[in-house]
């Protein structure tokens, strides 16, 4: 980084580390994080709330393809004449692939 006037400026970086003395043995310092709280129980409510999304998703995308597909057979069950019923559209066009 240049300074006021042009010249490159160095920034000195230095930190400062007191080691204490501390009574939890070596093997047991992380057991303060591994133990955990008495909050980790089941989290009943972020469970059902999720299931409550899926459901309602799926119910989302479930009305969606039953209104095409009511849509589509509609379609085709209107058809009268030959050249109707040889020109495919929607998704019987995906018998072929």
């Amino acid at each position: 980084r240049a300074g006021p006037t042009g010249e490159d400026v160095q920034a000195l970086y230095s930190y400062e580390v007191r080691w204490e003395p501390s009574e939890v043995a070596w093997a047991d310092r992380w057991d303060v994080y591994m133990i955990g709280s008495p909050d980790d129980g089941i989290h009943y409510f972020a469970i059902v709330n999720s299931l409550m999304i899926v459901l309602f998703l799926m119910g989302a995308v479930g009305t969606i393809m039953i209104r095409t597909l009511r849509k589509d057979i509609a379609g085709y069950n209107e058809m009268q004449t030959l050249e109707e019923a040889q020109e495919e559209t929607g998704w019987k066009l995906v018998h072929g692939d």
